[in-house]
């Protein structure tokens, strides 16, 4: 790998996490930015057309993204990867009618009233460009940086794009059959392009796959799971619509994820953690709620139930992490102002993992 020196190593302790053990430390990425570096390099341009390639054009992509690898210092288990980002919940861009707009990410305006109209569309102008991302990527890539899984991400999300959660919701209540029929629909779009997209990048990324933004890789095909629209559900309904997904993908992942946004989803945390196949949790520490180191109960209970744990943290709560919880199966992820300070946060975490 170009932009990594030490990625053998590295690969061995991300294999090691999926497995609950430990090489020599806990799972860390610590990235510095050099040289005016800053990630997400997101800085969208204003024109509407403008916007529109600094998304979908490939050769802009891969342009700034070199840049930012060549300024980076991945230390630990950070790697230099390039995000195949069409927005969150971005298999709804795959289907008949939907509306878009490339903003400061890529956004769906409410396109779709009756659940039983949702059609899939193979020549979709999304479906269409992320796969053609995805092979511009790895043609570049040759191996110098890893490619990672789309943002088509959790169906009943990519439902709310489509219809908007104020007709989604009261859908859910009066026509629970409808909306389970188009959520199987988006099922069948998620594994298309998911098996897609991991026949392009499998050998580029070494018989593996990888989350960008979550600095995850392992091998066999990985992706994110998620229902950030589950704050807004009880977990009966949760039982109901959410879970029949989740087993689904987890069936069909070998190495599932799922993003865990928000304390309000701790009601579904035991739904969560009764599916066998569900390998990790990512705790996302939510602007304006109390940082993870209020919810040790709760990480602790992940733990408890054998799943691995990705934690986005701050330096400073790196040691009440691992004085509190065990480094199995344990990946921190944060960054640092210079090399000399991500190499000593290393050996700190060398000194302070355990069993």
């Amino acid at each position: 790998m170009r932009y990594k020196e030490d990625w053998d190593k590295a690969k061995e302790r991300l294999t090691a996490f999926w497995h609950q053990e430990i090489v020599d430390r806990c799972c860390a990425a610590i990235y510095v930015y050099e040289n005016g570096a800053k990630a997400p390099e997101r800085v969208v341009p204003g024109t509407d057309e403008e916007r529109m390639r600094y998304w979908t054009d490939p050769e802009q992509i891969i342009q700034r993204n070199r840049r930012l690898m060549e300024n980076t210092y991945y230390a630990g288990e950070a790697f230099p990867c390039l995000f195949l980002d069409l927005g969150a919940g971005g298999h709804a861009g795959f289907f008949k009618g939907e509306k878009h707009y490339f903003g400061d990410s890529m956004w769906f305006f409410p396109s779709l009233q009756d659940p039983d109209d949702l059609e899939f569309d193979e020549n979709s102008f999304l479906y269409k460009k992320t796969l053609e991302l995805a092979r511009a990527f790895v043609e570049d890539s040759k191996g110098d940086y890893m490619v990672s899984m789309p943002d088509s991400t959790g169906n009943a999300d990519a439902l709310s794009h489509l219809m908007g959660p104020d007709e989604l919701l009261p859908a859910m209540i009066e026509e629970p059959e409808a909306v389970q029929r188009a959520l199987a629909k988006i099922q069948g779009a998620y594994e298309r392009i998911m098996r897609e997209v991991y026949d392009i990048v499998r050998d580029n990324n070494e018989g593996g796959s990888c989350i960008q933004w979550l600095s995850t890789w392992a091998p066999g095909m990985h992706a994110q799971m998620q229902c950030d629209m589950s704050v807004m559900i009880s977990n009966p309904m949760f039982e109901d619509f959410i879970m029949p997904e989740l087993r689904a993908q987890c069936d069909l992942l070998d190495n599932a994820l799922y993003h865990f946004d928000g304390v309000e989803q701790i009601r579904h945390l035991d739904s969560l953690l009764s599916i066998p196949r569900l390998r990790a949790i990512q705790w996302t520490q939510v602007a304006g709620q109390e940082p993870c180191t209020e919810h040790f109960a709760e990480l602790k209970r992940i733990q408890a139930a054998r799943k691995s744990l990705v934690i986005l943290v701050t330096p400073d709560q790196i040691r009440p992490i691992l004085e509190n919880l065990s480094s199995k199966g344990l990946y921190l992820i944060t960054n640092a102002d210079s090399r000399d300070e991500a190499d000593r946060m290393l050996r700190d975490i060398a000194a302070w993992t355990h069993d």
